[in-house]
């Protein structure tokens, strides 16, 4: 467990050599190039222009990706019956690719180019459709009020004595304005549930007095410019519709031919996204007319191949490594084994830790193991979890870290069931035979003392380890105020919280979690724990006057190391989290059981067979829910405790993670 050591790599190479060296770093991925020194810079729109051109072809085959994948979608959603929907992943294929893979795709360029812009021209002609047939639909929907006025639209017109109207009223208003409309006048109404279409026909002598009855009943004149009825203009236009329908279907179906391109399609956008950063990796190398610098980090056990490969390939290349100044900060790339690199991800969200920092992973990997399980705290649920989580990965057997969270929830499944064993918790219960020969620790629903208890314990050996830590660290830095700050303050947090557990009987025997009298081994223990925790406590405080001459100031940081202690307490509370979903996810899961058996079983259905038909089903969604629920709120408040309460005393994160060339593939894995 450790921090790998980097090397500086400066190469100088004949311009000839350039691609060799590129494809080199690429297939062994393990070089981050760093800007060379007076970097030439006349090249910058040549880059730029490489940039340009790789990323609108990468541009095309992301957007043929997508319109695959939404495409699929609405073939599903149009053939509902269809026992086997068809399926666009766009997850990164579970395979390692050679580079070799990804040039021989970019070979085929030309034709998958064509092949993109044919679905470019599926997809504007399925856009047309779907636009086309939504325009018709509104226009339908405007028509539905005509449909019962028969009279073709062409022969609503004035003529020499009578003028003509077609329009709409408000439901409510038919009445009036029938009631109001002069004898000569001939009128058809057409009522919906809210509108009323209205054709008006009369002697243009009227007209004055009908349009202002009109205006009244908040008329509103069609605008129609076709000649037939209402009716059969929505025929014509449902009519259209289906012959669009049936395009769009053909169009769909002719997608189906392209989805054997996916992959092909993935690598190839994975083959540009190597091809930019190689053009990125040139803009930070310093240039003549015939020679390159290039300049990099590269861990130390890679340096050896590197050269190798070096000297194997290109004749005209000079290489050196050599280790990191004190004013260079190296990437940091960690390395631990299989168990803490599965909480990798814990810290890796966090912050990458800095070169010259100490890597915390292996005590968040402890202490994320150790809080899940008790957080979660039922011994069926965790071997649930571990059965699924192991299973998984040997089946799907995920490459390099793409498993890392799964085998992670696997190792907290393990943890569960360490704990709930100890609790006597399976699956909200404890088995008979457990209870006869008393196979656990403590129940927490019947001793939820101890569970508070054993909270604030964990809490306080995790803090403590926080402040160990950072003793280390500031000693470390050297100089006798960061001895003394390391030794006093920090060691003096972790002296008084060894005392504070030898002190612990007493306090537990107090609060009655330990029954009967102390023995004189355990009163001896707890005599000495006082004095520890206060030399703890008085190495603490004293450490406030270091580095201050003044003695206002020097009593000032004794008391102000005094009032941050309030702030470690806080902390230390901020665990009986632990206390609350431990306990949490037993109530849930008694309740469940007592549901299942005692009201569905016993009550309702008297405690006959076909009572469990019901209550199988009660148990296993209610086991489901608890263990979904639980496992969510055990994996963000762990996170918490680990970020705040944990990281809050040592670690800064202020690293960069290393990135190799060819690390930016999004769809595939490169092997290297």
């Amino acid at each position: 467990m450790s921090i790998v050591k980097m090397r500086k790599m400066s190469l100088v190479a004949h311009n000839s050599e350039r691609n060799k060296l590129l494809r080199i770093f690429i297939k062994n991925g393990c070089i981050e190039f760093v800007q060379s020194k007076d970097a030439d810079t006349q090249d910058v729109r040549e880059y730029a222009d490489r940039i340009a051109k790789l990323e609108s072809k990468q541009y095309k085959v992301a957007f043929a990706l997508s319109f695959l994948k939404e495409t699929v979608k609405s073939i599903n959603l149009k053939e509902p019956d269809k026992k086997k929907h068809l399926s666009v992943n766009l997850k990164k294929e579970n395979r390692l690719v050679g580079y070799e893979e990804y040039v021989e795709a970019s070979k085929e360029e030309m034709e998958l180019l064509a092949r993109i812009a044919d679905m470019e021209q599926i997809n504007t002609r399925l856009t047309d459709i779907k636009s086309e047939i939504s325009r018709i639909k509104g226009t339908i929907s405007q028509l539905t009020v005509y449909k019962d006025i028969a009279i073709p639209f062409g022969m609503i017109k004035d003529t020499e004595k009578t003028f003509s109207l077609l329009g709409t009223i408000p439901a409510e208003r038919v009445e009036e304005l029938k009631s109001k409309m002069p004898e000569a006048a001939e009128g058809e109404f057409a009522l919906t549930d809210k509108t009323a279409a209205v054709l008006i026909i009369a002697h243009k002598d009227h007209k004055e007095e009908i349009m202002t009855q009109l205006a009244i009943c908040e008329f509103v004149r069609a605008n129609l410019d076709f000649e037939c009825s209402a009716s059969e203009e929505i025929g014509r236009l449902e009519q259209k519709i289906h012959m669009l329908e049936e395009e769009q279907h053909k169009r769909l179906e002719s997608v189906k031919g392209y989805l054997s391109y996916v992959e092909t399609l993935k690598i190839t956008y994975d083959f540009y996204s190597l091809e930019i950063e190689k053009v990125h990796a040139q803009e930070l190398c310093l240039k003549t007319k015939k020679a390159i610098v290039m300049e990099g980090w590269v861990p130390v056990d890679k340096e050896k191949k590197l050269r190798s490969e070096i000297e194997k390939h290109c004749s005209r290349v000079e290489v050196e490594f050599r280790d990191p100044t004190e004013d260079e900060v190296p990437p940091t790339q960690t390395r631990n084994n299989k168990v803490v690199s599965a909480f990798d991800g814990i810290t890796d969200m966090f912050g990458a830790p800095n070169y010259r920092e100490k890597d915390p992973k292996l005590f968040v990997a402890f202490y994320y193991f150790l809080i899940f399980g008790f957080m979660l705290g039922d011994a069926g649920y965790g071997l649930l979890m571990a059965l699924a989580c192991f299973i998984f990965t040997a089946i799907k057997k995920p490459v390099k870290n793409s498993g890392q969270m799964i085998v992670m929830f696997g190792f907290c499944g393990v943890s569960t069931v360490l704990w709930g064993a100890l609790f006597g918790g399976w699956f909200g219960a404890t088995p008979a035979f457990m209870d006869k020969f008393n196979l656990y620790w403590f129940k927490p629903l019947e001793q939820p003392l101890i569970m508070f208890a054993l909270a604030l314990g964990v809490g306080l050996l995790q803090i403590g380890n926080g402040f160990a830590l950072h003793g280390i660290a500031t000693i470390k830095q050297g100089g006798i105020k960061n001895i003394l700050l390391g030794v006093l303050k920090d060691f003096g947090w972790v002296v008084m919280i060894i005392g504070l557990f030898l002190f612990s009987p007493s306090l537990l025997s107090f609060l009655g979690i330990i029954k009967g009298e102390l023995s004189a081994g355990v009163n001896l223990c707890v005599s000495i724990g006082t004095y520890v925790a206060l030399v703890g406590a008085g190495m603490m405080l004293v450490s406030g006057v270091i580095g201050k001459k003044n003695p206002v100031k020097a009593v000032g940081g004794v008391f102000g190391n005094a009032y941050g202690a309030v702030n470690v307490v806080s902390d230390v509370l901020s665990y009986s989290r632990l206390f609350g979903l431990g306990l949490t996810s037993g109530v849930i899961g008694y309740v469940v059981n007592m549901l299942a058996y005692d009201v569905i079983v016993v009550m309702f259905c008297g405690g006959q067979w076909f009572g469990w038909i019901i209550a199988v089903p009660v148990l296993v969604i209610g086991h489901v829910f608890n263990l979904a629920i639980n496992l969510l709120g055990a994996y963000v408040h762990d996170s918490r405790l680990q970020y705040i309460e944990f990281f809050g005393r040592f670690y800064e994160g202020s690293g960069h993670a290393f990135k190799p060339l060819g690390s930016g593939v999004k769809y595939t894995y490169i092997d290297n």
